[in-house]
């Protein structure tokens, strides 16, 4: 056992220190107002259009000026048109004139017709220009598609062909078992984002501000990767050998009767490793045992039950996440956002 540990401890030695990779830049994101004559609808006295307005101010004053976000609503131009969807600000960084001028158009907005829910989200996404980079809709909505379209069905869609698309949905005032909840529901879960339901303006203001949160925090809000995760590998994204950022991290041989948490070791083992995959003896007909390392800054695919739950076994260093990054994953540390409560879990 002593010769096995020193032989772990000199292949461990060529790897270096390295600074964690900074997090990778938050989603640009549409807002998408419900502007459906049902927003008229009362609560406590006051219009749920009025207190749309009110907790879309309060969403403002937390986002980033720096970050880019744009308006869409529905509803509020017709009657019985299903046509009726206005792009109502061009994605752009927000700052403090945008602020306001983002405000005053929802404040100006006057609820009238049908809720294309479908078509909106699908009209956000391509603004989003959501397959060639990262999207994040946000949708607040009061009610059920009328327009004859399946918003769960577009949702699948849409995270099928985006590079990273995401929709956060607050249902506001919408009933607990309803079709509305469940189409709501499903268009969120189906993307990885978040679903909440407001039923009065104080649970609004909460919903926009979580959803606000995970929309500008790039480490928010994505799956949580273990330390052992038996049967699933990690393997670079578009490279063939294992990277951290300009350093390279040689695979490893390990000696005869190491397992995956010799692998394990040997990361821990190295300052600058934070993920490791191990692939055992036999495996894709190898003679020996392997042990990959990868850096902060290397971009990584996941592949769950890629063989048995002996044969190949990754796992990440305390303090990082796997977060989705264009087709593939990227760490990201812990320390470097605060972390929010997890929207659902990343295929």
């Amino acid at each position: 056992m002593a010769g096995l540990l020193a032989v772990l401890a000199a292949l461990a030695a060529p790897a270096a220190a390295q600074t964690p990779a900074t997090p990778p830049p938050a989603a640009d994101a549409m807002l998408v107002l419900d502007a459906s004559g049902s927003m008229w609808g009362q609560l406590n006295g006051r219009s749920k259009i009025e207190l749309a307005r009110d907790a879309v101010a309060g969403m403002l004053r937390q986002w980033p000026a720096g970050q880019a976000l744009g308006l869409m609503a529905y509803g509020h131009r017709s009657k019985g048109d299903c046509q009726d969807i206005e792009l109502l600000r061009p994605l752009s960084p927000l700052g403090s004139d945008g602020a306001a001028a983002l405000q005053a158009t929802v404040n100006g907005l006057q609820p009238k017709g049908m809720t294309p829910i479908s078509e909106s989200v699908r009209q956000a996404a391509r603004q989003l220009r959501h397959t060639e980079r990262a999207a994040t809709v946000i949708l607040v909505s009061d009610g059920e598609e009328t327009c004859q379209a399946d918003p769960c069905a577009v949702a699948a869609e849409l995270e099928a062909s985006g590079v990273n698309f995401t929709a956060h949905v607050i249902g506001f005032d919408v009933a607990a078992g309803s079709k509305a909840r469940q189409q709501l529901q499903c268009l969120a879960e189906r993307t990885g984002g978040r679903y909440l339901d407001a039923r009065n303006a104080a649970e609004l203001n909460q919903a926009l501000g979580q959803v606000t949160q995970a929309s500008t925090d790039a480490c928010a809000g994505f799956e949580q990767a273990l330390a052992m995760m038996p049967g699933t590998a990690l393997s670079p994204d578009g490279d063939e050998q294992p990277v951290a950022g300009a350093q390279r991290f040689d695979v490893a041989r390990l000696p005869d009767g190491a397992d995956a948490r010799a692998c394990q070791a040997l990361c821990l083992g190295a300052p600058g490793c934070m993920a490791w995959r191990y692939e055992a003896k036999d495996h894709l007909f190898i003679d020996h045992g392997r042990c990959f390392r990868y850096g902060a800054a290397a971009s990584l695919l996941r592949e769950d039950r890629a063989a048995g739950p002996k044969e190949v076994v990754s796992g990440v260093r305390a303090g990082a996440k796997v977060v989705k990054q264009g087709a593939g994953f990227a760490h990201c540390s812990a320390a470097a956002r605060p972390a929010a409560p997890p929207p659902g879990t990343r295929r």
